[in-house]
C-alpha cells in the first residue's frame, strides 16, 4: 500500500464517517423528538434510550449510499478547490489510480453496511417491534417460528408461511406408541376444524414394503389442534440464506413471495451501490474549480443526486409490491441505472 493510496483511503473514510456520525445524530433527534411524548405511557427513560439506540443500525441500509456519495464528493471537492488533484494528474497520477483508493473505502462501507443487515439489523428488528407493539400500542405480541401442537396421539409441526398459511409436518401413533401415518405438505390452512392442504404427502408403514407414499393434490384433515395467533413473517428479521430459503418454500408453496424476493436481491444490491456512488461523486466534483462558489454547488449537487437515487428506489420498491415491475429488477435498477451515469459521466470527464 503505496503512501498515496493511504492518504487518499483513509481521507477518504474520515469524511464518509464524519457525514455518518452528522446524519445519525440528525436521525436520533428525530427519533427522540417522535417518541418523548409517550414517557409515561408505557416507556420509560431507559427504554427510550433502549429504543434510539437499537433503531440507529436500520438506518445504515437506507442512507449509508447516500452518505458515501456526499462524503467522497467532499473529499474530491477539497482535492479540486486546493488544487491537489490538478498536481496528482500532472505528475502523471491517472484517475484510475485516484479511484482505487476512493473504491476500497467504499468497499469496507459496503462490507461494514452488509454485515450490519446480516447480523446485527434481524436482531434489532424483533427488539424494536416488541417495543412498538407491546411497550408503546399496547397490543399482544403473536407469536413467530415454529409451532408445535399435540393432542392425544396427533402431533403437528407447523412453520409460518403468511398469518394464515403453514408448511405442516403431522404425526399419528396408535395407542401403543407405533407409528400409523405421517403427513407432509408445503401449503396447509386451518378452517372450521379441518386442517385443509396442497400437495399433501402421506406415509403410512406397510409390513411388506416398509411404507407406501401416497400424494393428494388436496386434502383434509379434521382436528382440533388450530394454530396460535401468528404474524407474518418479517424478512427484516431473516439472514440472507434464511430468506434465501423461505422464499423458495412460498414459492413452492404457490403463496406470494415478491417482499422477501426483493429483500433477498436488496441485501446484496444496497452495499454494492456504495461503490457506484464513489464513481458517481468523483464524476460529479472533480475539477469542478477552486471558488467556493464551485464548490458549494458541488456539495448541493452531490446531495441532490443523492436525493434522487433514494427517491427512484424507494418509488421503484413500491412499483415492484404493486406487481407493476418485476421484482428483481426493481431491486437492482437503481445500482444499473446510476452505474450508467457515472460512467457516462467519468468518461466525458475524463475525455473519451
Amino acid at each position: 500500500m503505496t503512501v498515496l493510496f493511504r492518504w487518499l483511503f483513509f481521507s477518504a473514510l474520515m469524511r464518509v464517517g464524519a457525514i455518518a456520525l452528522a446524519v445519525v445524530l440528525l436521525f436520533l433527534i428525530a427519533e427522540l423528538i417522535s417518541k418523548i411524548g409517550y414517557l409515561g405511557q408505557g416507556l420509560n427513560m431507559s427504554l427510550l434510550l433502549e429504543y434510539l439506540l437499537l433503531k440507529t443500525p436500520l438506518m445504515v441500509p437506507q442512507l449509508m449510499p447516500i452518505v458515501v456519495l456526499i462524503g467522497v464528493s467532499v473529499y474530491v471537492l477539497e482535492l479540486s478547490h486546493t488544487h491537489e488533484m490538478v498536481a496528482l494528474r500532472a505528475a502523471g497520477i491517472t484517475f484510475m489510480s485516484v479511484l482505487k483508493p476512493l473504491l476500497t473505502a467504499g468497499l469496507l462501507v459496503a462490507f461494514i453496511m452488509f454485515a450490519v443487515g446480516e447480523w446485527i439489523e434481524p436482531l434489532v428488528n424483533k427488539r424494536i417491534n416488541y417495543i412498538d407493539n407491546v411497550d408503546i400500542n399496547k397490543k399482544v405480541e403473536a407469536q413467530q417460528g415454529v409451532q408445535w401442537l399435540h393432542e392425544k396421539n396427533t402431533f403437528i409441526r407447523l412453520t409460518p408461511l403468511t398469518t394464515h398459511y403453514f408448511a405442516m409436518l403431522l404425526l399419528q401413533r396408535g395407542e401403543d406408541g407405533t407409528w400409523l401415518k405421517r403427513i407432509d405438505t408445503k401449503k396447509a390452512t386451518y378452517v372450521d376444524g379441518l386442517w385443509k392442504m396442497n400437495q399433501a404427502n402421506v406415509m403410512i408403514p406397510d409390513a411388506e414394503q416398509g411404507f407406501t407414499t401416497s400424494t393428494f393434490e388436496t386434502l383434509a384433515f379434521p382436528s382440533s389442534l388450530s394454530p396460535k395467533a401468528v404474524e407474518k413473517p418479517d424478512p427484516k428479521d431473516m439472514k440472507w440464506l434464511e430468506l434465501y430459503h423461505f422464499e423458495q418454500v412460498l414459492k413452492d408453496a404457490g403463496l406470494d413471495s415478491k417482499v422477501y424476493l426483493f429483500e433477498l436481491h436488496k441485501k446484496l444490491a444496497a452495499p454494492l451501490s456504495c461503490l457506484i456512488m464513489v464513481i458517481l461523486a468523483y464524476s460529479l466534483c472533480v475539477n469542478t474549480g477552486s471558488r467556493m462558489g464551485t464548490k458549494s454547488k458541488g456539495v448541493l449537487l452531490a446531495i441532490s443526486t443523492g436525493l434522487l437515487f433514494y427517491i427512484t428506489s424507494s418509488s421503484i420498491e413500491v412499483l415492484a409490491m404493486g406487481e407493476r415491475l418485476p421484482v428483481v429488477y426493481a431491486a437492482w435498477f437503481p445500482n444499473v441505472f446510476f452505474l450508467g451515469v457515472a460512467g457516462y459521466l467519468l468518461l466525458k470527464k475524463e475525455g473519451y
